[in-house]
C-alpha cells in the first residue's frame, strides 16, 4: 500500500518539459478558437434565421397564399439563380398548419396556378390533393416537400461598380435579385391573395439580404381591370466566413511579400546571404497563385485584390527574387576571388619566411667556421 501511494505521489509529482506544455497550451488553445468560431457563426445564423417567426410575422393573421424561397444555385457570370419555391396557405387558406413550426400557415387548401414575371405561361402550380397522404399504422399526415414546391429561374440585375464589372469587388460584390408573382385559382383568372413572398436561405457562399417585399399591380391588357401580384427585391452577398478567409489569405500573401522584400534589403544592405535564402522567394512565387486560387468561388484574374495585391506582389517578390539571384551570384564570385588573393598573398608570405630562413641558415653555416678559427689562434 505504501508503494502504491509513493508512486501515486510520483505521478502527481511528476512535471513535463517546456517544449510539451507549450504543445499542449498550443492545441488547447486551437480547439478552444475553433469552438469560439463555430459558436459565433452558429449563434448568429440562429439569430437571424427564425423561419416560423418571420413566417407568422409577415401572415400577420390574414388569409392568402405564400411563397417560401431557396436559392440553390447561383451563376454569377451568367446573372442567373435557380429559385425552389415552397407554396404555403395562411388563414382559411391553409389546410394544416405547423409547416415550418408556424402557427398561421402550413399546406395550402386550393389548387393554384403561378405566374412569374409577367409569364404567359404558369411557371409552377400546386394540387391540394397530391398532398393528402398519410401513415397507414398511425393516421398521421405524410409530408412530401416536391408536391408543394416548384422551380424557377431568374436573372439577376446587371448594374456597374465605380465603372467596373460587379465581380471587380469580389469577395464584397453585390447582385441584385427582383421577381414578381402572380397566383390565379388553377384553371381560372381569379386571383389569390397573396400575402408575402421570402428567400430563406441560399448556397453555401452567397447569402439573400431583403430589401422589399409588396404587393404591387397594373392593369390588364385591355386596360379593364386591375391585376395584383406580389413583388420582392433581395440582395446577393457572399456569407462573412467567405469574406474573412479571402481577406486573410490575401494578407498573407502580402506578409509574405513583405519577408521576400525585407530579405532583398538586407541583401542590398551589405548583409551576408547563402544561397540557401534563395529557396524562399522561389517557394514565395509558387505560393502567391496557389492561395490566390483558394479564395471561395472567385472569379477569374482581374479583380479588384488582384490588382492591388496578386498583380504587385508577383511582380515585388520576381523582382527582389532576381536581385538576390545577382547579388548572391556576384558576391560569391567576389568572395571566390577574395579567396583566391588570400591564398595568393599566403603562399607569398610562406616563400618569404621559407626564403628568410633558408638565408638565416646559410649565414650560420658561414659563420660557424669563422668563429672556430678565432677560437684556436686565441
Amino acid at each position: 500500500m505504501a508503494l502504491r501511494a509513493s508512486s501515486l505521489l510520483c505521478w502527481r509529482r511528476r512535471t513535463y518539459s517546456r517544449r510539451t506544455r507549450l504543445f499542449l497550451y498550443a492545441v488547447i488553445s486551437t480547439l478552444l478558437l475553433c469552438g469560439a468560431f463555430t459558436a459565433v457563426f452558429l449563434v448568429a445564423g440562429v439569430r437571424s434565421y427564425n423561419v416560423s417567426a418571420m413566417i407568422d410575422e409577415a401572415a400577420g393573421n390574414k388569409d392568402g397564399i405564400a411563397l417560401l424561397g431557396h436559392a440553390y444555385n447561383i451563376d454569377v457570370s451568367q446573372r442567373q439563380v435557380q429559385m425552389s419555391w415552397l407554396v404555403l396557405g395562411c388563414g382559411s387558406l391553409a389546410l394544416r398548419t405547423g409547416s415550418y413550426h408556424s402557427k398561421a400557415c402550413g399546406t395550402a387548401n386550393v389548387a393554384l396556378d403561378l405566374y412569374v414575371d409577367g409569364a404567359t405561361n404558369a411557371s409552377g402550380s400546386y394540387d391540394p390533393a397530391s398532398n393528402l397522404w398519410f401513415d397507414a399504422e398511425t393516421n398521421n399526415s405524410f409530408y412530401i416537400q416536391p408536391s408543394v414546391e416548384f422551380q424557377t429561374e431568374h436573372l439577376l440585375e446587371v448594374t456597374a461598380w465605380h465603372g467596373q464589372d460587379q465581380q471587380y469587388a469580389y469577395p464584397f460584390d453585390t447582385y441584385i435579385f427582383g421577381t414578381v408573382f402572380q397566383a390565379f385559382l388553377s384553371g381560372t383568372n381569379v386571383s389569390v391573395p397573396f400575402l408575402f413572398l421570402r428567400i430563406v436561405d441560399a448556397t453555401s457562399s452567397l447569402q439573400p439580404i431583403y430589401i422589399q417585399d409588396a404587393d404591387v399591380r397594373t392593369l390588364s391588357l385591355n386596360g379593364s381591370e386591375i391585376v395584383h401580384a406580389r413583388g420582392a427585391r433581395y440582395s446577393f452577398h457572399r456569407v462573412a466566413l467567405s469574406q474573412l478567409f479571402v481577406m486573410v489569405l490575401f494578407i498573407v500573401n502580402w506578409l509574405l511579400t513583405a519577408v521576400v522584400l525585407f530579405i532583398a534589403v538586407s541583401a542590398y544592405d551589405g548583409l551576408p546571404m547563402s544561397e540557401g535564402v534563395l529557396i524562399l522567394p522561389v517557394s514565395v512565387i509558387l505560393t502567391i497563385p496557389a492561395l490566390r486560387a483558394l479564395w471561395v468561388d472567385a472569379p477569374s484574374f482581374g479583380l479588384l485584390l488582384d490588382s492591388c495585391g496578386t498583380f504587385l506582389q508577383m511582380v515585388l517578390v520576381s523582382l527582389a527574387s532576381l536581385y538576390l539571384v545577382v547579388n548572391v551570384g556576384l558576391r560569391r564570385k567576389e568572395a571566390a576571388q577574395q579567396e583566391q588573393d588570400a591564398k595568393a598573398v599566403a603562399a607569398t608570405a610562406t616563400a618569404a619566411r621559407v626564403e628568410l630562413d633558408v638565408e638565416k641558415e646559410a649565414e650560420a653555416e658561414a659563420g660557424l667556421p669563422l668563429l672556430a678559427h678565432h677560437h684556436h689562434q686565441q
